[in-house]
């Protein structure tokens, strides 16, 4: 059985997509019925009503790290991240990979070797997709706990930030994916 991450009423979904912040996501509640969970006007992040939750996308064990690009071994660099927005379809399918928006956490400075080895790596990436979890009343969602057990599930399209760190420890190359 897989296993979600429940955020409740507290994702914020931009259009339809995650809006995290350094692999965090956002926090925006509503007290309107559940059809009203839509976009709201201001920022276009969808909006859960009480009795709704939202489960992350969880991605599928056999996605690969990108490699440490050969040609930059010899340079010995300092680490480097890239920030990336991956977009992912209401069938678990990613429809969209492009560079994140430099932020206190996501640099825009490293070489692009690395932006191109990322991008390639995430366009292969699969996930089981996101999921927004309408129930008859707050009760049955609580009841739920972390599932959409006793409610309707709507897959949902989401845009989640990922950071991905380049470094060499002892002459070794290391990538770390983070966020999600």
């Amino acid at each position: 059985m897989t296993r979600w991450i429940a955020l409740g009423c507290t994702a914020a979904l931009a259009c339809g997509h995650a809006a995290p912040s350094h692999a965090q996501t956002a926090a925006t509640a509503t007290s309107a019925p559940a059809p009203a969970a839509k976009a709201a006007a201001h920022d276009n992040r969808m909006v859960l009503a009480d009795n709704e939750s939202f489960l992350m996308p969880l991605d599928d064990a056999k996605n690969v790290h990108p490699d440490y690009p050969q040609g930059l071994l010899a340079q010995n660099l300092p680490p480097r991240t890239v920030c990336l927005m991956v977009g992912i379809s209401e069938k678990g399918a990613v429809t969209v990979v492009h560079k994140a928006p430099a932020s206190e956490y996501c640099a825009t400075d490293a070489e692009p070797e690395f932006l191109a080895a990322s991008e390639t790596v995430a366009k292969t990436w699969k996930f089981d997709p996101a999921l927004r979890c309408v129930f008859r009343n707050v009760e049955d969602k609580e009841r739920a706990n972390a599932s959409c057990a006793g409610g309707k599930s709507v897959p949902q399209a989401v845009t989640l930030t990922y950071r991905i760190r380049f470094e060499q420890v002892n002459g070794q190359p290391k990538v770390h994916v983070i966020g999600g």
